[in-house]
């Protein structure tokens, strides 16, 4: 992420609100260094946001929405109708820049090592990352993929863990934990479906060069289960509850719409 030699500046929570710290007296608890782009997606007190906004020359601050899941839930079609939802009906910019990591991307990934299994997924969080402060005029940033998905999936134990060294686990757990005070702010749907075995295989073992496949090897039925228990079990990441929804979903062209009438609720908030 470029920020053009920008210096980080530093602000202090006091409760759930983010201040600048120039101007903050009394007890605070927690301190952090921020660039503009990423302190505008905090919770920010009104005086700091206000000040934030004029420097960033916008009217409104932008808002993320992160629709989480395992592979296969379907988040792609809701997160496209949606998309197309909120430019028609509400006349809203939206920042949707889809990515997907793969293994032969680099050939020190091609095949999993435990001298660089822990970087390959490091940089699949650190693309998630890149695109949550990607932004510049738009009001909505769209993710399809959490940066805790990474936490997730090393919590299942399909995911060969004698690949990850101690240090390699700390580098990773560093960068999916970077913007978790941003996270914390942002409106998050979980989706959940019960098809969502047969959508992941039947995904998984198309031709590899029409597939979707995952940066994972294919799991098999116990496996993946196990995966969307570890997903549902670790839901608590979450700690803002007044943004956050989990939504079961069909595979139909109707769901979305439910999921877009949560979203438009949880953005008033």
């Amino acid at each position: 992420m470029e920020h053009n030699k920008e210096k980080k500046l530093r602000y202090v929570r006091s409760g759930n609100e983010w201040f600048d710290a120039r101007r903050f007296k009394g007890k605070w608890d927690d301190v952090k260094y921020f660039y503009d782009k990423e302190a505008i997606l905090l919770d920010l007190e009104e005086k700091t946001e206000k000040e934030l906004l004029k420097k960033l020359g916008r009217k409104n601050k932008p808002q993320i929405i992160i629709v989480d899941g395992v592979d296969g839930v379907g988040k792609s079609t809701v997160v496209e109708n949606m998309i197309k939802r909120l430019k028609e009906k509400d006349d809203l910019k939206i920042i949707f820049n889809k990515f997907k990591r793969r293994r032969n991307d680099d050939k020190r990934f091609e095949e999993p090592s435990k001298e660089y299994e822990w970087l390959f997924r490091k940089q699949v969080v650190e693309e998630i990352n890149k695109r949550m402060v990607g932004f510049t005029d738009e009001d909505i940033i769209i993710l399809d993929k959490s940066p805790y998905c990474e936490y997730f999936y090393q919590k299942t134990k399909s995911f060969d863990r004698e690949y990850i060294t101690p240090y390699g686990n700390h580098k990773m757990e560093k960068e999916i934990f970077k913007y978790k005070d941003i996270i914390d702010n942002a409106v998050i749907i979980f989706l959940e479906n019960k098809e969502c075995w047969n959508n992941y295989i039947g995904r998984e073992t198309k031709k590899s060069n029409e597939g979707h496949k995952t940066s994972y090897e294919t799991l098999n039925e116990e496996e993946y289960m196990d995966m969307v228990k570890m997903f549902k079990e670790h839901q608590n990441i979450y700690e803002n509850k007044g943004k956050y929804k989990r939504i079961k979903i069909k595979n139909d062209d109707k769901s979305w719409k439910k999921v877009y009438k949560r979203v438009e609720k949880l953005l008033e908030k």
